[in-house]
């Protein structure tokens, strides 16, 4: 058994139409003040240097204890199987699911793919 290390990334497509919003909208959820939010609201630990700073943050029990485990911990990664799998579930849910298919069987099917050995 292992733990596993991560971090939250917002990326914004520079292709989009809205890529002014999206930007706006990604530098206000990564901040300071809306990530001590978010850790006072729901007590999840902050990603922003800034915030996890925080005398809160830093005497939290849980925060304290993923921090101490950091150090042992194998970082998480995204193979190279998840973006297309991903994609495609994503467009069926977003159209609504037109053919139907059973939500079980799509994300068996997403699995599959995220999951396959990588040609």
């Amino acid at each position: 058994m292992s733990s596993y290390s991560g971090y939250k990334l917002i990326g914004v497509n520079p292709y989009s139409k809205n890529v002014g919003w999206s930007m706006l909208l990604a530098e206000f959820l990564t901040n300071a003040e809306a990530q001590a939010a978010r850790f006072e609201a729901r007590g999840l630990g902050p990603a922003n240097i800034e915030a996890a700073s925080s005398q809160a943050v830093q005497e939290n029990p849980a925060i304290a204890a993923l921090a101490a485990q950091a150090a042992y911990a194998t970082p998480q990664r995204v193979g190279g199987n998840f973006w297309t799998p991903a994609e495609t579930l994503g467009q069926i849910l977003a159209s609504g699911n037109p053919d139907g298919t059973d939500l079980q069987t799509l994300l068996d099917t997403t699995v599959e793919g995220i999951t396959a050995p990588v040609q």
